[in-house]
């Protein structure tokens, strides 16, 4: 596997799905921090991020800005173009990038990426085609798993812990 770029849905996979509107209608959405610093982590081993989703989010925006995601595409009702438009921009091939999904309208997508994913609170129809299914909900963990799973495969996980846990200084560990 030699995945180049993460693209991910965001309603559903880095938030809970849930959407809160005040009387005033400024929204809120719920992000899990651990989710967050899997994004610090994959930028400095060189992968490219992007968002896709269904609809328009000013909180979406924020919360791509603070992660330092390289793309992100709103408003998208057929996903496959921007992971088109993502794969020419980034010159890559359909099995180098990976997919993550919660609904239908990730289906397309995923059958065309080199791996793809849900979370485990995902519609049945996705799991049907994901290639892997998170333990964890989405915005709940999920997407940390999965971008772990993917560095495991790839045999980068170690790289991160070296950093981390400094490995190279700890015989035990």
């Amino acid at each position: 596997m030699d995945i180049k770029l993460i693209i991910m849905d965001v309603d559903g996979v880095l938030t809970d799905g849930r959407i809160i509107l005040d009387d005033n209608g400024v929204e809120y959405k719920f992000f899990d921090v651990k989710d967050g610093h899997i994004f610090h982590i994959v930028r400095n081993l060189g992968f490219k991020v992007a968002l896709v989703s269904g609809r328009y989010s000013k909180v979406t925006e924020i919360r791509a800005e603070q992660l330092g995601v390289n793309d992100l595409y709103q408003n998208q009702h057929v996903k496959i173009e921007a992971f088109n438009t993502l794969k020419n921009k980034y010159g890559l091939a359909d099995k180098n990038i990976a997919y993550i999904g919660d609904d239908l309208i990730d289906i397309p997508p995923m059958i065309l990426a080199g791996f793809s994913a849900c979370p485990k609170d995902a519609d049945e129809e996705v799991k049907k085609v994901a290639d892997y299914i998170s333990p964890y909900f989405g915005g709940r963990g999920a997407v940390r798993n999965i971008v772990e799973e993917i560095l495991k495969l790839q045999d980068q996980w170690n790289r991160v812990l070296e950093k981390y846990l400094l490995l190279d200084k700890y015989d035990k560990l």
